[in-house]
C-alpha cells in the first residue's frame, strides 16, 4: 500500500520518491531520485486532466464519473511509480477536494482502489510549500530579498499570495481566484466573450478589494509569478533561451493581457496552439496577475518555474526545505504577528507575554516533557491571546479562540492551529472542560498539551497584567511543597505578583504544585 507517511532518506544511496498533486484541473506526478546530500534528480513528470474543480465549484461535490476518471489516472500513476521502485510518496490535495462536501469519501475510495493515501493540505501549508520552491529557485536573487516582494500563484481553484520581508514570509493568504472556479461559478460559457471579460473583471476586483485589507499591495516592490498561465505569457514575450531569471516589463505584460482579452478560447487555440483546457484558463489567470501587478509598485514581473509539486518534493527530500528550526520559528511568528495586526492587537504586550511564557516553558522542561514544536505553539498563543478584544473586551478569550480557529498561520497545520486557539482561550476564565466543544474535539494527547501550555500562558499573561512589560525575567526554584516563581524586573512588581498568584490555579491543577510568586532576591 502506498502511503503518505515519510521516513528520512539515507545519505549513502539514492532513494526514489514520488509526489502527487491533485488540483482543480489535473492530477500531476513527479518521480525523483534523492541522492547524497539530498541532491534531487527528476526522473519523470506526468499530468492527467481531471476536472475536479468543475464539479466542486459548480455543484459542491465530486461526481461519480469524475471519481472514476481520477481513480483510473492514479492507477496509471501507480504503475509508473512501481516501475521506478518508488520507496516514499507524498500525495496532496488542494482546494477542489478541500471544499467538496464528499472530499473525505472521495479520498477514501481512491485509497481503497489505488492504495494511495492523499492528505488534504490547508491554505497555509499550500503557501509554505510554494514558498519553499520559489526560495530554492530565487533565494539568492536581490529582488527576492528586497523590501517587500509578493509571490503570486494562480491555479485552477485559487490564488496563493505570500508577501515577503527580506526574503521571509510575512503575510500569506489563499483566495477564491482560480481559473476553473471563476469559469464555473460565473457560468461563463452561457455568455458572449465581451460579457465574460466584464464578469471576470468585476469578480476579480471584488476579491482584490478583500486582499487589500489583509496584504498591503501598494507597498509591494517586486512580483514573482508562478503558474502555467504566466509561463505561457513569458514564452510569448521573451526570446527562447532567455538567460537568467525571466523578467517581464510591466507595460509589456499589461499590453499582452489586453491582447488576450480580445480573443475567445477558440481564437486562442488557433493563434497560440493551446490545448482547449489551457485556452479556457489563460484569460482568467492572466487577468488575476494583471490586476495584482497593477495594484503594486512593481515595474517588472519575475516568472518562476516553481510549483506546489516542487515544494512538496523539496520538503520530502529535506523536511523543512532547508529551513532551520530557528528560521522556521521566525517565519511562523512573523505570520502570527501579521494576523495580530489585522485585529489591531497590542504587539508589545503580545510579544512580552510570549517571551515570559517561553521562559517558563524552558524553566520547566523536565516537568512538562514537551517539544520545541510545542514551545512554538505557546509562543504563537502568547502573541495572539488577546486578539478577541477586537470583537469585544467582554469574554475576549472566547473571541480569541474563535478568531484563531477560523484563521491560518503560515507553517502550522490545521490541528496545530486548533491547539493554539484553545491555548489562547484558556489564558483567563474557566479551566478546560469536557463541555467546551472546541477543546473536547482535540484528541487526548493534544488536550494534555493544551492544558500544560495554557497553564504557563495563564501565569505569563498575569505577569504583564498592566501591559507595562515590567517583569523582565522569571526563574523557578523548586522547594519541598511548593515551587517559587522568582521575578526580576523594574519598578514595583506588587500588581504583577498579585495577578500571577490569582492566575496560578490552572498551573497547580496541571503540575500538582502550588506556585508562590516572589521578587528575585526576597527571602521569606
Amino acid at each position: 500500500m502506498m502511503h503518505a507517511a515519510m521516513t528520512s532518506t539515507t545519505a549513502q544511496s539514492p532513494t526514489v520518491v514520488a509526489v502527487l498533486d491533485m488540483g482543480a484541473s489535473a492530477i500531476r506526478l513527479v518521480v525523483a531520485e534523492v541522492g547524497p546530500k539530498r541532491k534531487k534528480r527528476v526522473l519523470e513528470e506526468l499530468s492527467r486532466g481531471v476536472s475536479l474543480g468543475r464539479d466542486t465549484f459548480s455543484g459542491g461535490a465530486i461526481r461519480s464519473n469524475t471519481i472514476e476518471a481520477a481513480a483510473a489516472s492514479l492507477d496509471g500513476f501507480r504503475r509508473v511509480m512501481d516501475s521506478y521502485g518508488v520507496h516514499q510518496v507524498r500525495a496532496v490535495a488542494t482546494s477542489a477536494v478541500r471544499e467538496a462536501r464528499n472530499g473525505d469519501m472521495f479520498l477514501d475510495r481512491i485509497r481503497g482502489r489505488t492504495g494511495i493515501a492523499f492528505e488534504i493540505i490547508n491554505e497555509a501549508e499550500e503557501s509554505r510549500l510554494v514558498y519553499l520552491a520559489v526560495r530554492e529557485e530565487f533565494g539568492k536573487a536581490d529582488f527576492f530579498r528586497s523590501a517587500s516582494p509578493l509571490l503570486i500563484e494562480v491555479g485552477g481553484g485559487s490564488t496563493s499570495l505570500t508577501q515577503l520581508r527580506r526574503g521571509h514570509p510575512n503575510r500569506s493568504g489563499v483566495y477564491a481566484l482560480g481559473a476553473v472556479r471563476m469559469r464555473q461559478q460565473l457560468n461563463l460559457r452561457a455568455h458572449s466573450h465581451e460579457i465574460q471579460v466584464s464578469l471576470l473583471k468585476r469578480y476579480i476586483a471584488n476579491v482584490v478589494a478583500e486582499i487589500r485589507v489583509e496584504i498591503p499591495l501598494r507597498q509591494i516592490s517586486h512580483v514573482v509569478a508562478i503558474g502555467g498561465d504566466i509561463r505561457f505569457a513569458a514564452g510569448e514575450l521573451l526570446e527562447p533561451g532567455h538567460p537568467g531569471p525571466r523578467e517581464l516589463a510591466r507595460d509589456a505584460f499589461v499590453a499582452f493581457c489586453d491582447e488576450i482579452e480580445r480573443m475567445n478560447p477558440e481564437r486562442l487555440v488557433e493563434r497560440f496552439g493551446l490545448a482547449t483546457s489551457d485556452a479556457d484558463s489563460v484569460l482568467p489567470g492572466l487577468l488575476v496577475y494583471k490586476s495584482l501587478l497593477l495594484e503594486s509598485q512593481a515595474e517588472r514581473l519575475f516568472v518562476s518555474d516553481a510549483s506546489l509539486r516542487a515544494g512538496v518534493l523539496l520538503d520530502l527530500a529535506e523536511p523543512g526545505g532547508r529551513l532551520g528550526m530557528e528560521e522556521f520559528q521566525q517565519v511562523v511568528l512573523a505570520s502570527a504577528e501579521a494576523l495580530g495586526q489585522r485585529y489591531e492587537f497590542d504587539r508589545a504586550h503580545g510579544r512580552h507575554v510570549a517571551t515570559l511564557a517561553s521562559q517558563l516553558f524552558d524553566a520547566l522542561t523536565e516537568e512538562h516533557g514537551l517539544s520545541s514544536r510545542d514551545r512554538l505553539l505557546l509562543q504563537v498563543a502568547g502573541l495572539l491571546h488577546d486578539i478577541g478584544v477586537f470583537v469585544s473586551l467582554r469574554g475576549h478569550h472566547k473571541h480569541s479562540q474563535y478568531l484563531l480557529s477560523s484563521s491560518q498561520i503560515f507553517g502550522l497545520t490545521d490541528e496545530e492551529n486548533l491547539m493554539v486557539s484553545n491555548i489562547a482561550r484558556y489564558h483567563r476564565g474557566a479551566f478546560p472542560q469536557q463541555s467546551h466543544l472546541p477543546y473536547i474535539a482535540l484528541d487526548k494527547q493534544d488536550r494534555l498539551i493544551v492544558n500544560k501550555l495554557a497553564a504557563l500562558l495563564r501565569v505569563a499573561n498575569a505577569l504583564d497584567a498592566e501591559h507595562l512589560q515590567k517583569v523582565e525575567r522569571v526563574q523557578v526554584a523548586r522547594q519541598r511543597n511548593v515551587w517559587v516563581l522568582q521575578l526580576d524586573g523594574k519598578g514595583d512588581l506588587t500588581m504583577e505578583q498579585m495577578a500571577a498568584s490569582s492566575r496560578a490555579d490552572l498551573f497547580a491543577d496541571v503540575f500538582g504544585h502550588q506556585l508562590v510568586i516572589r521578587r528575585a532576591g526576597v527571602v521569606q
